[in-house]
């Protein structure tokens, strides 16, 4: 019997030995699920398609300067949503300039993630994310990361779901506070938890 391997083995082997069969098992692990997460958020299956691959193909490109401090699917749900606050930002930013000079050219594709805003997203996050009570923290990964629903936090946890939304406002109202200073940081992240 062949034993599991860890996410954060398989991490490792394709970030410092470069190792595509590790790449391709965290590929397969988690397609489905980023995929899912995907589809909720653009309500199209190309699209979501589009947005899955772009978090796999930045996950190889940039491997070795990414640091995951929780987990790696929390990580990677985290690209999916920041993909598609990108995404959404974009076409706005080329509907407006399409307004503004009244010559309609064709939409460009999202072109990669900028590791460098979204580490710097992530690392918030995890900071944050750390100064929850237990049981908040514990709550707020599952519905964010696990896209578990209030009722099945609730069930897991034998509570009543009006208890998990009240760790969940908690937990959001954490995150406005320790933002308060930060207003698009504030609403990016707030974006990406909705």
């Amino acid at each position: 019997m062949s034993r599991i391997v860890s996410d954060t083995e398989l991490f490792t082997l394709m970030a410092q030995k470069e190792d595509h069969s590790a790449f391709q098992e965290i590929f397969n692990r988690y397609w489905d699920s980023l995929f899912d997460i995907a589809l909720n958020k653009t309500k199209s299956p190309d699209l979501a398609q589009d947005l899955t691959q772009e978090v796999f193909i930045s996950l190889w490109k940039y491997r070795q300067n990414i640091k995951i401090k929780t987990e790696l699917k929390a990580y990677l749900v985290t690209m999916i949503k920041y993909g598609f606050f990108k995404m959404v930002a974009q076409k706005d930013q080329q509907f407006e300039e399409l307004n503004s000079i009244g010559n309609p050219e064709p939409f460009h594709e999202i072109n990669g993630f900028s590791l460098m805003e979204f580490n710097e997203l992530y690392n918030k996050i995890a900071i944050i994310t750390e100064t929850l009570p237990p049981r908040c923290r514990e709550i707020f990964l599952m519905n964010r990361t696990q896209n578990m629903s209030v009722e099945e936090i609730a069930n897991n946890f034998n509570i009543t779901p009006s208890t998990v939304r009240t760790h969940l406002a908690k937990a959001t109202g954490t995150f406005k506070e320790q933002l308060a200073e930060d207003i698009a940081l504030a609403g990016l992240l707030l974006m990406l938890f909705s």
